[in-house]
């Protein structure tokens, strides 16, 4: 048997709809949006990482392949049969 505060159930507070939804504008008011100035700049910046990180392990898996392909003694095919 759980003893102590975990043991305990906590009793929520009922509130009325017109409550919920007057509390739900009061903190969707709080959110702040990023302008759109800075979601182009963020989702230009997120671009270009993407082409970097796929270049890098392009050259990476090339690298790899080489490497594999002529220390061990095994066929490799190419896919441009």
């Amino acid at each position: 048997m759980i003893e102590g505060k975990a043991a305990e159930t906590k009793k929520k507070k009922k509130t009325n709809p017109f409550e919920f939804i007057q509390q739900v504008r009061n903190e969707a008011s709080k959110v702040t949006w990023t302008s759109r100035n800075e979601t182009m700049v963020s989702t230009i910046m997120v671009l270009i990482m993407v082409v970097i990180m796929a270049v890098f392990f392009f050259l990476v898996d090339q690298g790899l392949r080489f490497g594999v392909c002529n220390l061990l003694p095994i066929e490799c095919v190419s896919l441009d049969n």
